[in-house]
C-alpha cells in the first residue's frame, strides 16, 4: 500500500474517519473531532466522511480536510449505503476508521477491503442494554457476522475488551485499548460566571452533570437521589447540562419530588470550563459507559466525582481515589456520596488533586493520538 513519490519518500497514510453523527457535544465526535486536529501533524492524510450538517464537518473543513457526506445518521437505506461506498471507493484510504456502531455496521457492511483496513472504535458496548429485547438480540447478531470484517478493534477502556469477548463482538487479539485523552485546562478560568448565569450565591454547594437526556444516564435515579441530598444540603444546587428526548419528563419529575428550584436545566455549550471551575463536585449515575469523557473532563479541573461502578468508569476514577463510587439504580447510595463530598470538603479536595494527577498520567490527548497512530501503521503497514 506504499505508494512512492519522486524524491524516494512515501506517502503519508491515507486515514478515512467515519462518524454517523456530527455534534462534538457527544462523547464519539469529540474524539473524532480530536483526531482531526491531531492525525495530520503526526504524518497522515486525513479525511472524513459523516451526515451533513453539525459541528465535526465543518471542523473537518475548517482544517482544510476532505469530507465526504454520508446520510448514515439513521436507519439502513441504499442511498446510504452507496454514498459510503462511493467514498471509500474514491478517497482509497488506507485506514477506514469507524466510530461508533452504527458507522461501523455501514463501513464493514459497505467495504470489500474491511478486513484488512476497517478499525472500529468501540466507544461502549451497549447492545446488550438498549432497546427491546428482539432489538438486542438482532443487533448483537450482526456484530457477531460484523466482527469477521474488522481488521481492528479500539476500545476506550480494558472493561469493554472484556465486555466484547464475553458477548463474542470482537477479537481481542486484534484489539487495543486507548484511552480517551482531554487537554489539561491552561490558565486558571475565572471563578463566578457560570454561578452567576444560574443565578446563586457564591458558597451554594454546586453539584454538575454532564451528559444527554436518555435511558443510559438514568438522571431518574439522580433526580431521586437529590431529593434525598437537599434533606442534608438544603441549599444546594444541581446543575444537568444535556439535551435528548427524556429532558420534558425529567422536568416533570422534578416538580414531582418537589426539587424543581434546585435542579438546573442547562442547554449544552462547547465551553463547559466556567461550569467546571465553578462546581464543587461531579455525578453521573449511568448505566452503562465506555469512558465517559465528562467524568476525565471533571477530574481535569480538579472535581471530585460521584458515579456509578459500571463499565470503564472505576477505571477512570478508581473509588476512595478520585471520587466515591456506588451501584446503579440505587438513588440512597448516589446521595451518599454526594453528601459526603459536599460535606468533608478535605476530603473531597483531596480527591480532586489525584484525579487531576491520574488525568495527567494516563489521559492526555497526546497519549490518545500516538495510540491511534500506532494502530494505523500496524493496520495499513505503514
Amino acid at each position: 500500500m506504499r505508494a512512492s513519490l519522486d524524491d524516494g519518500m512515501t506517502t503519508p497514510p491515507h486515514i478515512l474517519l467515519v462518524a454517523a453523527a456530527t455534534s462534538t457535544s457527544g462523547g464519539g465526535e469529540r474524539h473524532v473531532a480530536d483526531l482531526l486536529r491531531l492525525l495530520p501533524a503526526r504524518g497522515f492524510n486525513v479525511s472524513l466522511a459523516c451526515p451533513p450538517g453539525g459541528d465535526l464537518p465543518a471542523l473537518a473543513r475548517e482544517l482544510g480536510l476532505t469530507v465526504r457526506e454520508v446520510p448514515i445518521a439513521s436507519g439502513l437505506s441504499l442511498a446510504a449505503v452507496m454514498a459510503l461506498r462511493r467514498a471509500v471507493a474514491e478517497l482509497a484510504p488506507d485506514v477506514v476508521h469507524a466510530h461508533g456502531s452504527r458507522a461501523a455496521a455501514f463501513a464493514r457492511a459497505t467495504d470489500a477491503s474491511a478486513r484488512r483496513r476497517v478499525v472500529y472504535s468501540v466507544h461502549g458496548i451497549h447492545v446488550d442494554k438498549a432497546g427491546s429485547p428482539l432489538r438486542r438480540v438482532a443487533f448483537t447478531a450482526l456484530e457477531r457476522v460484523l466482527r469477521r470484517r474488522t481488521a481492528w478493534f479500539i476500545t476506550g477502556c480494558e472493561s469493554d475488551v472484556r465486555k466484547g469477548e464475553r458477548l463474542r463482538l470482537l477479537d481481542p487479539a486484534r484489539a487495543s485499548v486507548v484511552y480517551n485523552g482531554v487537554a489539561l485546562p491552561g490558565r486558571s478560568v475565572a471563578r463566578g460566571a457560570f454561578r452567576c448565569e444560574l443565578g446563586l450565591r457564591p458558597d451554594a454547594p454546586l453539584v454538575l452533570s454532564v451528559g444527554r437526556f436518555h435511558e443510559q444516564k438514568d438522571h431518574r435515579t439522580l433526580l431521586a437521589a437529590w431529593a434525598i441530598v437537599l434533606e442534608r444540603c438544603p441549599g444546594a444546587v444541581l446543575a444537568l447540562i444535556g439535551s435528548g428526548p427524556l429532558e420534558a419528563a425529567l422536568r416533570g419529575q422534578s416538580e414531582e419530588f418537589g426539587i424543581a428550584e434546585s435542579v438546573a436545566y442547562v442547554a449544552p455549550r462547547p465551553d463547559l470550563g466556567p461550569a467546571y471551575t465553578d462546581a464543587d463536585a461531579f455525578v453521573l449515575t449511568s448505566l452503562w459507559e465506555g469512558l465517559p469523557y465528562a467524568i476525565l473532563q471533571a477530574m481535569s479541573y480538579r472535581l471530585p466525582i460521584a458515579a456509578t461502578a459500571v463499565d470503564g468508569i472505576p477505571e477512570a476514577a478508581p473509588d476512595g481515589e478520585c471520587g466515591i463510587l456506588f451501584p446503579p439504580s440505587d438513588p440512597a447510595a448516589a446521595a451518599a456520596a454526594i453528601v459526603t463530598l459536599l460535606e468533608d470538603r478535605a476530603r473531597a479536595a483531596a480527591m480532586g488533586e489525584s484525579g487531576r494527577a491520574r488525568v495527567a498520567a494516563l489521559f492526555r490527548l497526546d497519549a490518545m493520538a500516538d495510540a491511534t497512530a500506532a494502530v494505523y501503521r500496524k493496520v495499513a503497514g505503514h
